[in-house]
């Protein structure tokens, strides 16, 4: 055999291997965001099959999660201009951007001790952290039995606590930092966390409302919470490093001791890194009329009520804080206009009143300006919730592409 045969047997693989490397198409994520769309940072679903897990979106944070179907869908935090689009290729997980825990959510009982009535005592503060709990028919509130009174949920900027008693109110943590906290908070008892400490505290006045966005039903004698309720269970449905999600479940909640219009509710709660939004989704064993979100309605704050095409958003501004006579909170209720009667001003909420569904969906927001120097005004508050229902209108869209 010649040296020119030879050295074409050797070529013959190499240039074939080049062929077949020049054929291979990189796997990327192509992203739009709509002219009218939101600035901010948004978590979007990136259409890959569920057995492609081992894969990223490069340069931004990516996860997989839980559905609500059971399955798994790969989510990824893009920001891109309104009017712009975008490529991210797609990874394999060792060569993906890391992902810090941004979220979290918890509920923990306190162990150790016994009830006495509706008080539980024991000599230390001692908690065991569950994933699913069902509520004993004492517990009511200041029962000292739940660490800071319910389940509480966090991302990076900012934090929450459902009262899980007949209040049913939901509270605001701020935060000084990024990292979760909130595994830390009331280990020590009940009354530290109600001042500002290194990581933060406990900021709403709460009083006699619903506090950010909780469940109430309107009657004529005004708003009743869940004062009449056979059971209220928790149950954890993710804790990943960015995202957090739980159900409360509430069977027969009714007008009277009685059981009148009885109706079971279930709502599930999550929250997203980089974003201070819980979505709520709420399902109803039947279409009651009369059930609303409240938003604390305090006299010495700036109302914001805007509407969109498909969204509108209450919020308030102001010093409605328990840190400072002048410490300030943004308060925020998002809600589909086609789900809703109306909104309107109760005696210690402004209410957002559902029409008679079995489904529907709303959000909520706080604000903390002492954290995001950005938000320092109500104007400038009034330019977030609006750039928000921009966002929720006008959602990025994302397809996957090879080139």
């Amino acid at each position: 055999m010649n040296k020119v045969m030879k050295l074409g047997l050797v070529l013959l693989p190499i240039l074939t291997a080049c062929d077949n490397a020049k054929n291979i198409k990189e796997k990327g994520v192509l992203v739009n965001n709509p002219a009218e769309g939101g600035t901010m940072t948004q978590w979007v679903s990136v259409p890959v099959p569920d057995a492609e897990s081992q894969w990223r979106v490069k340069g931004v944070p990516s996860e997989w999660r839980n559905t609500p179907e059971g399955g798994k869908a790969l989510f990824a935090a893009i920001n891109v201009a309104p009017g712009a689009s975008e490529y991210y290729p797609l990874t394999r997980i060792s060569a993906g951007q890391p992902v810090e825990d941004f979220a979290h959510a918890e509920l923990s009982i306190r162990t150790g001790g016994e009830w006495n009535g509706t008080v539980y005592e024991a000599q230390e503060f001692s908690f065991e952290t569950v994933e699913h709990f069902v509520a004993p028919e004492q517990l009511t509130d200041h029962s000292y039995y739940l660490r800071y009174e319910g389940p509480g949920w966090e991302s990076d900027k900012v934090g929450y606590r459902l009262y899980f008693d007949w209040r049913n109110a939901i509270d605001v943590f701020v935060k000084t930092g990024s990292d979760p906290v909130l595994s830390k908070v009331g280990q020590d008892g009940y009354d530290s966390y109600h001042s500002l400490s290194e990581w933060g505290g406990d900021a709403l006045k709460v009083g006699k409302s619903l506090g950010v966005g909780a469940l109430g039903r309107k009657t004529d004698d005004g708003i009743l919470h869940f004062q009449y309720v056979d059971n209220t269970s928790y149950t954890l449905l993710e804790n990943s490093q960015t995202s957090a999600s739980f159900k409360v479940n509430y069977e027969n909640w009714a007008l009277d001791e009685n059981g009148s219009a009885g109706v079971d509710i279930q709502t599930v709660y999550r929250i997203n890194a980089f974003d201070p939004t819980t979505h709520i989704n709420v399902k109803a064993s039947e279409a009651a009329s009369g059930i609303v979100a409240g938003l604390v309605a305090h006299d010495n704050t700036q109302v914001i009520d805007v509407k969109g095409a498909e969204w509108g958003v209450i919020g308030t501004w102001g010093p409605q804080s328990v840190l400072g006579d002048q410490d300030k909170l943004g308060l925020a209720v998002f809600y589909r206009l086609d789900q809703v009667v109306g909104v309107e001003k109760g005696e210690f909420d402004h209410l957002v009143m559902f029409k008679p569904l079995t489904a529907f969906e709303y959000k909520i927001l706080a604000v903390w300006p002492q954290r995001d120097e950005a938000i320092h005004s109500a104007e400038a508050f009034s330019t977030l919730l609006e750039d928000k229902l921009n966002a929720f209108e006008n959602p990025i869209s994302v397809q996957v592409v090879e080139k």
